[in-house]
């Protein structure tokens, strides 16, 4: 699966046969057009948003979505806005996400941990091809300052697909509160 923001309302999905089989869409009815293809686009866009940073200000049922299959068995999703009313600033504040931080050392890794410990709510750490992962619960409104200082340290990414891969992956170092143990290392 990949997407592109087109504009600052509007994202392109892609998704290939593969993403349609897990995510239990199929071609032939996105075609069809029937009322069981929109529900399995919603829930598909909302399990995406939850996983995502898509419209995190906006309510998932005020989204328009366009839908095309491709001949390969896949679809393109283009998501918009169209003009709607983001939802009170009262209900993204309390909205969390995953990112997650690559560091090439633990001692980068420890040091980064000790900067982030008051924007985490949840964190495991895991390591694969000699670099360290931190998946980090964060909330929305800490977002923009967790990024400023893990960027000092390594890179920061909120990609879900990245982000399953490292934790299917990756060997499981700490499963809980990675960051306040490993910041009492530094």
């Amino acid at each position: 699966m990949y997407y592109d923001a087109l504009s600052r309302n509007t994202v392109k999905i892609t998704l290939s046969r593969k993403d349609m089989k897990e995510y239990s869409l199929k071609s032939e009815s996105i075609r069809s057009r029937t009322a069981e293809s929109k529900r399995s686009l919603m829930d598909f866009l909302k399990r995406f948003r939850s996983e995502s940073a898509l419209f995190p200000e906006h309510n998932a049922e005020r989204l328009f979505l366009e839908a095309f299959p491709s001949e390969d068995g896949g679809c393109v999703l283009y998501v918009s806005t169209l003009g709607t009313e983001p939802l009170p600033q009262s209900a993204t504040e309390n909205r969390t996400r995953l990112l997650m931080c690559r560091t090439d050392t633990l001692d980068d890794t420890s040091r980064l941990c000790r900067g982030i410990g008051d924007y985490i709510d949840g964190s495991k750490l895991y390591r694969l091809s000699g670099s360290y992962f931190l998946i980090l619960k964060v909330s929305e409104g800490d977002t923009a300052a967790l990024s400023h200082i893990a960027g000092e340290y390594g890179v920061i990414s909120d990609n879900t697909a990245d982000i399953a891969y490292i934790t299917e992956h990756g060997k499981l170092i700490c499963a809980c509160d990675a960051v306040k143990k490993l910041a009492g290392l530094v």
